[in-house]
């Protein structure tokens, strides 16, 4: 098991502490075989704390909201079983956290399976039950309609189009000022 977080480690450290366990080389030996990357003299620093008893208790790691948004658009069948635990504690907490997973999961799921025809229906699921965001984004689509319609329904996409442009603008932006544009068209044929 690797510790990932600041919160982890204090756990640990208090709770050998109070196992008995007051050496804080002891201490930063068993937090490196965890994983630990750090000093060992903020180890030290806080078993002095520790010892003083002016020691910030550790508290529950609470997933950032990269984590929770990595666990809601991955496929379900590919989280590991910590993973749907974490998520599935995290929508029981927050009703608003499972509501956005469910459009969210349902939108994708619309993307993935080319099935246009049912937008409509979500829009109108986000608009009135969701999240203040995602009500956002589902006006933004309706806006537009017709076309994100087409976009979820056919296999046509100009995906190879944009990497293009996106390609050619950043090279355009990394030598602003720097060159002529016969150097600029040099560069962008070549690296085609």
């Amino acid at each position: 098991m690797r510790v990932h977080s600041r919160y982890w480690r204090l756990e640990h450290v208090q709770h050998r502490f109070q196992a008995g366990c007051t050496s804080s080389m002891q201490l930063y030996r068993e937090l490196l075989a965890l994983g630990y990357t750090g000093g060992c003299h903020v180890v030290n620093r806080y078993v002095m704390a520790v010892r003083e008893g002016i020691a910030v208790p550790a508290r529950s790691v609470t997933p950032s909201p990269r984590a929770i948004t990595s666990w809601i658009m991955r496929p379900q069948k590919t989280l590991n079983p910590s993973d749907v635990a974490q998520l599935e504690a995290a929508r029981s907490a927050c009703p608003e956290i499972a509501l956005a997973c469910d459009l969210a999961r349902e939108f994708t799921d619309m993307l993935r399976h080319r099935r246009g025809h049912l937008l409509r229906d979500w829009i109108q699921k986000a608009e009135l039950g969701g999240p203040e965001a995602i009500g956002i984004f589902a006006d933004s689509i309706r806006q537009d309609l017709h076309a994100v319609t087409a976009g979820l329904t056919l296999p046509y996409s100009s995906g190879m189009v944009e990497g293009h442009v996106n390609r050619i603008k950043t090279i355009k932006r990394q030598m602003y000022g720097r060159a002529s544009f016969a150097l600029l068209r040099a560069r962008i044929l070549l690296q085609s």
